[in-house]
């Protein structure tokens, strides 16, 4: 390794103090991320970058920056070994770099829309379409149960209804409103 070191002249130790550095980073957060630390990437500059014209990505963050310093460092470095022109090295590179740094922030975005909170919100029920499963007493007198399928999940709620007659097992009804008690009121579909 000392000799490899001492082998390189000023220009390429310089692109390896960039890259192994920044790659060490990546591979300590990699292993922690396994364990459940670090999935919350800090954001040096603040600013989000709109990509897609929906919600923002954040462009400069610490898994950005040192992807950028070592994709930017080894790219260097190969290309300087490889003899091409100094200038046109440090332009690649910078570029490589730029473009690792864009790429993880779109990767990090996509990850992060495979969170789900995993709550329930009954607001998105209204207008949708159950199945009674235990028969709703009539004018709001009593309650019984409907089948839905919301957010993706099968479920039994509470319901009501203002209807004048008793709403049986197996008929349709509509959704119409939702309460703070998760109660949901329903109408018949005629």
């Amino acid at each position: 390794m000392i000799q490899w070191w001492n082998n390189m002249d000023l220009v390429g130790q310089i692109f390896a103090l960039i890259a192994i550095p920044a790659t060490l980073v990546l591979v300590v957060q990699t292993v922690l991320l396994f364990f459940g630390f670090g999935d919350d990437d800090v954001d040096i500059d603040g600013p989000d970058v709109d990509i897609d014209g929906s919600d923002g990505m954040a462009l400069f963050s610490i898994r950005g920056i040192m992807g950028m310093a070592a994709i930017g460092g080894w790219s260097g470095l190969v290309m300087h070994e490889a003899g091409i022109n100094i200038w046109v090295t440090i332009l690649l590179a910078v570029a490589f770099g730029f473009l690792a740094l864009v790429g993880i922030a779109y990767i990090m975005k996509l990850a992060s829309k495979l969170q789900a909170s995993g709550n329930i919100d009954l607001g998105r029920a209204i207008g949708r379409v159950g199945t009674v499963y235990i028969p709703i007493p009539p004018n709001m007198q009593g309650a019984g149960k409907i089948n839905i399928t919301l957010q993706e999940r099968f479920l039994e709620v509470t319901a009501m209804t203002n209807a004048d007659r008793k709403i049986a097992t197996g008929e349709s009804v509509r959704i119409v409103a939702t309460d703070e008690n998760s109660v949901v009121v329903v109408e018949p579909i005629k």
